[in-house]
């Protein structure tokens, strides 16, 4: 069977810390997952296209695939990995990354595994980054190590309509992209740290190869240091085959409207927000989604929004299924209708 939708991208487990203390443990996600799961809310099956640990929960898998989401592009490899990324969020939403252990490393050092108070989340922090991880594979050294190939996509895929890129290295995309654009299908692309690290001729292009390049505001400012972000984003829209559109974490999105010749902010849904993990890459499915569907990328912008109240609300990317996809239908028309108000 053809999937509607395509993601790329990667699968890994995860220990949260939210911004209220409550403290969540071996949560599966990765980039490629929470997009799939983002496109999920508007299409019946989503094609990922991923490489994966051998000790990623085989039931996490197969609740992904049990809700729709084709996993015939997911290529296992034997590598074990026992230490987790750790997401540590503030009360302001920023976010402490780049810090890895065990899942059960937390109450192996004394600590609660349920919610910490702030004294504790500084000493545990102090402690992780103190850790010595020289002797572990991080999710990061795996993709690298064995990274996506356009090999591994099934050719069901490539009859879908519209492709997201989640984050990876620049050998990955220039691999990707030109088989997918072969097809026709819509392609967006994120940016991460990978592409952040670029400047704005060597991103080029790969901007001309998408229909929306969704960088978040810190990657936006990483790419165009010292250049507003409303002038910075007319910048890289310019340079996309279709336009760009800044993710800004609570205050919602900012799409660069060609048609209208200036950017326009699609808001956040209201939602009580457990965990922001993945809140931006189930914004760029459900954007891919809207984009496909509807042509016109501010209200693509309110898809995605939709997409990422749904994985905010809850822990981990199996958190928000199954999709009840009529409500999705309801609140995007709602949302939609108060931009163009």
């Amino acid at each position: 069977m053809t999937p509607e939708l395509v993601t790329v991208g990667g699968l890994t487990v995860d220990n949260v810390i939210s911004s209220d203390g409550t403290v969540a443990l071996a949560r599966v996600g990765g980039n490629g997952a929470y997009s799939a799961v983002g496109a999920l809310c508007w299409a019946n099956m989503v094609g990922l296209v991923s490489v994966a640990v051998s000790t990623y929960p085989k039931p996490a898998l197969e609740t992904l695939r049990h809700n729709g989401i084709a996993l015939d592009g997911v290529v296992t490899h034997d590598a074990e990995l026992e230490s987790c990324n750790w997401f540590i969020y503030d009360p302001e939403g920023n976010r402490q990354e780049r810090l890895s252990s065990p899942p059960g490393a937390l109450a192996e050092a004394g600590f609660p595994t349920d919610r910490l108070r702030p004294e504790q989340i500084a000493r545990w922090q102090e402690m992780l980054r103190r850790r010595d991880v020289s002797s572990e594979l991080s999710y990061s050294q795996f993709r690298d190590t064995y990274p996506m190939v356009p090999a591994q996509v099934p050719p069901s895929y490539l009859a879908a309509r519209g492709v997201h890129l989640a984050p990876s290295r620049t050998v990955v995309l220039n691999a990707m992209l030109p088989l997918f654009n072969a097809r026709g299908m819509v392609v967006t692309l994120d940016a991460g740290w990978q592409l952040a690290e670029l400047s704005l001729p060597e991103l080029e292009p790969l901007l001309a190869q998408v229909d929306a390049f969704l960088p978040s505001e810190v990657e936006l400012r990483a790419i165009l240091p010292g250049v507003a972000i409303e002038p910075a984003l007319a910048l890289l829209a310019a340079r996309c085959r279709g336009t760009a559109a800044v993710k800004l974490g609570a205050k919602g999105a900012l799409v660069f409207d060609k048609t209208a010749g200036r950017p326009v902010l699609v808001p956040v849904l209201p939602t009580e927000a457990i965990d922001p993990t993945g809140a931006g890459d189930s914004f760029c499915g459900g954007f891919l989604a809207g984009l496909v569907e509807t042509g016109d990328p501010v209200t693509a912008a309110c898809f995605g929004a939709v997409s990422a109240s749904l994985i905010v609300s809850r822990f981990g990317v199996d958190g928000a299924l199954p999709i009840d996809r009529a409500a999705c239908r309801a609140r995007v028309t709602t949302h939609a209708a108060g931009i163009a108000t």
